[in-house]
């Protein structure tokens, strides 16, 4: 790899990751609701956009030692209330040079789906998306993961909080005829660590701070894993925050979907 590119990178998220802004209109208030729901049109925020140049983890630690970013964008479709939406997380070996610094893996993140209207209900309002979505990794046979999923996620919401559940099914593949095969399902068994089901959680106790604590695959197995992410917003900046991720389970990349990983990082979240 051209020793070059490492220095480049940053600058070409930081270009990427300004994209999804505040939606055409929008006044600051109304930015503090949870418009991460909201059916606005044009591109918009789908899931945290952020860069963790500082991570530590026993399992990648040393010249191993990685950073994580993750770009994520939906688009409303024709006016209806249908979205496109993609993301991806990245988890770069940057400070290996000795090895090029390489990208370990890229989860690839592409969905479709429709978003309710959302009805006022005691404290809240409430409504749903379902959708379908397809995540893999890019990577040839042994290094390949994947899988298709249909979903259905209600979610409830406040002014300052929101509860978003994902309920999902694994669309089957045919088994591999042999295991270097490049048809076939290259993880059977990976609803066993990440289950059918995400839990995630949104709190904002003040104008500045937000909370996301999220679970994955706790319904429907014993494995899964947690993640916590707080971010602040930094002052005088619309659009910039510093932040905290806390990661422990399986699957925190397709590739690691069979290996419990911790982590911690540090580093900045440009939308959430």
């Amino acid at each position: 790899m051209n020793n070059h590119r490492p220095v480049l990178w940053p600058l070409i998220l930081s270009f990427l990751i300004g994209l999804p802004g505040r939606a055409a209109g929008e006044t600051p208030s109304e930015q503090y609701q949870f418009s991460r729901i909201a059916a606005a049109s044009g591109l918009t925020l789908h899931r945290e956009m952020y860069i963790l140049p500082f991570t530590y983890s026993n399992d990648y630690a040393g010249s191993e030692t990685e950073i994580v970013f993750q770009l994520s964008a939906k688009h409303r479709l024709l006016r209806t209330r249908f979205f496109f939406a993609f993301s991806q997380v990245s988890y770069w070996q940057a400070y290996n040079t000795d090895a090029s610094s390489p990208f370990r893996d890229t989860n690839f993140n592409p969905e479709i789906f429709y978003r309710s209207a959302t009805r006022p209900l005691g404290a809240g309002s409430l409504g749903f998306d379902a959708g379908f979505e397809h995540e893999s990794n890019g990577q040839r046979v042994p290094l390949s993961r994947g899988w298709n999923l249909a979903y259905l996620a209600p979610f409830y919401h406040g002014d300052n909080w929101l509860a978003y559940v994902k309920l999902r099914a694994r669309m089957p593949e045919d088994a591999k005829e042999t295991p270097t095969a490049a048809r076939g399902d290259d993880n059977p068994d990976l609803t066993d660590y990440l289950g059918y089901s995400d839990i995630h959680l949104y709190w904002r106790p003040a104008p500045r701070h937000q909370l996301h604590v999220a679970l994955r695959g706790y319904l429907g197995t014993d494995k899964g894993n947690v993640s916590l992410d707080y971010s602040v917003r930094v002052i005088r900046e619309e659009d910039v925050f510093l932040a905290l991720r806390l990661f422990s389970g399986y699957g925190e990349s397709l590739l690691d979907y069979n290996r419990s990983v911790n982590r911690i990082g540090v580093g900045v979240m440009f939308n959430r």
